[in-house]
């Protein structure tokens, strides 16, 4: 029997199905969603990095249809669209149950890093692998979430053996048109633009979101051609540069962060800052309260109320710290807004408050502004508690607020099709 060909409206829905899937990293755990674009070409699936935006930007519209042609293909595109939109339009989820108050007041979530998949390599490591399966995992759930990063044009550094068996490292450039970022536009349809404050500058950023599910990570880049090249290439790369460098990407990132949301209108319940790179937000916060007319030390309690601390770093070395003088030197323009002595700023990512010398640590910021903080196991939380028992001196090493959430993964974005089908048809025999 021959199967009658698709008309032109059914060849158009499907297109447009597969280039929203694309546009959304759902696909990057849902196996039947690859196998789909794998298909449509094998070698530019394995060159691209396994990218499903670019896989549609290589392939051409003509191929594509030709593609949809075939019956069974064309099926297993509407099977793997149907799923995508029963995904995205289930209500009867955990956090709807459980927490339907975070729908309209979302945990905002910020991390210098988030390792989403390879196609997109903006992360350096565990931190950002620990935040994007926490993305994939709040989408699951149906959770309120919204993440906060940056959008590191040329991402991490990739390695390589050249000739002399020398291991090398090359930047790649990110093109936003050719992975899954949507750029983000205001009212009036046009890009959205904030401003922070570094040195004696104001530095323009733009955002871009990708769709995680159903939850959104906004990314912020600082290349714009309002600002000097230092400023523009903030948003470089991942920890790119010296302490100058890393405290203006953080200033970028906290404050930075907590502006986009606002401009967006995104009112979070609870701000998450996954390491202290992001404690920023917290001195953002504070800014915002005092501004409206609360005192200092009402102001520091609301943020507390309102702020969660993950830290990762279990040797000293490894915590971010600025000089006082770097500190006077990238904030000057920021402490203009201040409402209160720029001292006293200081004097919030102090050990000893007292000591003008003592550098400036942007995880006592972080523990001194949040109402919780946790190590990513039970042995560091241990270490942590040690760590930091200085700046708890009337308790003991035990009752230092620092407790722990082991790190966990999201299970379907780790298992490749054959080991997912081997459990699901093991669990189902064993029921």
């Amino acid at each position: 029997m021959i199967k009658k060909p698709l008309s032109g409206a059914e060849l158009d829905d499907l297109v447009a199905g597969l280039h929203r899937l694309a546009r959304n990293i759902w696909w990057t755990w849902d196996q039947d969603a690859q196998d789909l674009f794998q298909e449509l070409s094998p070698r530019a699936w394995q060159n691209l990095y396994h990218n499903a935006a670019a896989i549609l930007r290589e392939v051409s519209d003509y191929e594509l249809r030709v593609h949809l042609q075939d019956a069974p293909f064309a099926q297993r595109v509407r099977n793997v669209l149907a799923s995508f939109q029963k995904y995205l339009a289930e209500e009867n989820t955990w956090a709807r149950r459980h927490a339907p108050e975070l729908q309209k007041k979302p945990v905002a979530y910020f991390s210098a890093e988030f390792g989403f998949h390879e196609s997109l390599p903006i992360s350096a490591g565990g931190l950002g692998i620990l935040a994007g399966d926490h993305a994939k995992s709040a989408s699951d759930l149906g959770l309120g979430f919204v993440g906060v990063s940056l959008f590191y044009r040329e991402g991490y550094f990739q390695q390589a053996i050249d000739m002399n068996n020398w291991q090398t490292e090359f930047y790649n450039l990110i093109h936003p048109e050719n992975v899954p970022l949507e750029p983000v536009l205001d009212a009036n349809g046009r890009r959205l633009r904030c401003t922070v404050e570094i040195g004696m500058h104001n530095v323009e950023f733009q955002a871009w979101r990708i769709n995680v599910g159903r939850v959104p990570v906004y990314l912020m880049g600082a290349n714009l051609p309002e600002n000097e090249e230092r400023f523009r290439d903030l948003t470089a790369r991942v920890y790119g540069g010296d302490s100058t460098t890393r405290i203006m990407q953080e200033m970028l990132l906290g404050i930075g962060g907590i502006r986009l949301l606002r401009a967006l209108g995104v009112e979070p319940s609870v701000y998450h800052m996954n390491e202290g790179h992001a404690a920023f937000l917290a001195l953002e916060l504070m800014r915002e309260k005092m501004a409206a007319g609360k005192a200092f030390t009402d102001a520091l309690q609301d943020t507390k109320a309102c702020c969660i601390f993950t830290t990762h770093t279990p040797v000293e070395a490894g915590h971010d710290r600025f000089n006082p003088d770097l500190m006077r030197f990238a904030m000057q323009s920021y402490a203009t807004r201040w409402p209160a002595p720029f001292q006293e700023l200081l004097a919030l990512g102090r050990v000893h408050p007292e000591n003008p010398e003592e550098a400036f640590c942007m995880t006592v910021l972080a523990l001194k502004l949040s109402r919780a903080a946790n190590g990513v196991s039970e042995l560091h939380g241990n270490v942590s508690r040690h760590m930091w028992q200085n700046l708890y001196p009337d308790l003991a090493e035990d009752k230092v607020p620092i407790g722990h959430v082991t790190n966990g993964i999201h299970l379907l974005g780790w298992m490749k099709g054959t080991v997912r089908q081997f459990w699901r048809e093991k669990l189902l025999n064993n029921r």
